[in-house]
This record gives C-alpha cells, structure tokens and sequence, in this order.
C-alpha cells in the first residue's frame, strides 16, 4: 500500500535547498500530510515530526509544555529515553476532530433513567499527530519516506509505504522565498 507526503510549508523547501540563513542542525521539524491519493485530495492523516534536535529548541524554548502542566514530568522522561536510545519515537501530542452534533442527535429523547449529560460525544480517531524521532539526521525527504514507512505498523495497524508527492525544484523554492521575503518588507 502506498501513501504520500505533502510538506505543508514552503519554509521546508527552502531549507532543504539552502535559501536564506540556514539552520546549522538541518531540518528540525517539518509538518505534513499524508494522503491516500498523490494528487492529495483524500487526507489519511497529518503529522510534525521532530528530530532530536528539534526537541531540545522546542524544549528550550518552551514551545510544547509548560512546566506546571501536569504532563510535563512524562514528558521530559519521554524525551530523556529517545535521548538515551531507550525508544525509536513517542508522540508527544494527539489533535482530535471537534464534535459539533446535528439536529438528530440534539432531539434524543430525554427520560429521567437518560438525560441530557448522558448525551456523550461519540469517540473519534485523531486526525493529526506530534511526533518526535530518535533521529539525528535533518529531517530530508528520503527520511521523511523512511520514518514514515517505518512506523506505519505501530501507529496505523498496517504497513505501508510512503513518497513525498510534490518536490520543488530549487529555482521553485528560491523565487518563493524571495516572493516571501519581499512581501515581508
């Protein structure tokens, strides 16, 4: 089964190929979708992968918890097994679809045995996914397509491979960095 990798910013390209001031680790973190359809019209899933050096400036800048949330300890422990090769991958965050329930649902028949608390939303599947890798490399495509394929088992239940869709060429990414960059001026 093949799925396919469609990088969400521009910001990415331009690292990949260099334009602007480079970050001096590489790609850090990159956020995609993954789709059933190459075209990317029928979405499977989205993620921000991090590497280990994306999760030490995301922890020092604060950017993922704050240190009175009552998930922060696991978390550091978390970060410290990947750190220390005890694990492959956590994720770090799970994103769920909002609930918003139509008119059937709303005029449910209310008895005093089930009243109105006893309306539950239904569970849903999340949709989008922070994951953080035991990786040192940048996050280029070519690992993009091997994480992703790597880890298809234990975070979907079945195996797949991955392909970024959509690779710019250099000259695409640098006129929308200038185009970017101009616009910021």
């Amino acid at each position: 089964m093949q799925k396919y990798i469609h990088i969400r910013h521009w910001n990415y390209w331009w690292e990949v190929y260099g334009c602007g001031t480079a970050v001096p680790d590489g790609l850090r973190a990159v956020e995609f979708s993954l789709t059933d359809d190459e075209a990317g019209n029928v979405t499977f899933f989205h993620f921000e992968f991090y590497n280990l050096a994306g999760l030490r400036e995301a922890l020092w800048a604060g950017d993922l918890l704050a240190s009175d949330d009552p998930s922060h300890t696991l978390f550091l422990q978390r970060a410290e097994d990947l750190a220390l090769g005890k694990a492959d991958f956590f994720v770090g965050a799970l994103y769920y679809p909002d609930f918003t329930p139509d008119l059937a649902f709303c005029t449910q028949p209310l008895t005093t045995e089930r009243g109105l608390l006893d309306l539950k939303a239904p569970a849903a599947a999340p949709y989008y996914a922070a994951v953080f890798l035991s990786e040192v490399r940048p996050l280029m495509p070519e690992l993009l397509e091997t994480w992703t394929a790597r880890l298809s088992q234990v975070l979907f239940g079945r195996s797949f491979t991955a392909r970024v869709a959509c690779i710019p060429t250099r000259q695409e990414a640098l006129t929308s960095w200038e185009s970017n960059s101009a616009a910021q001026f």
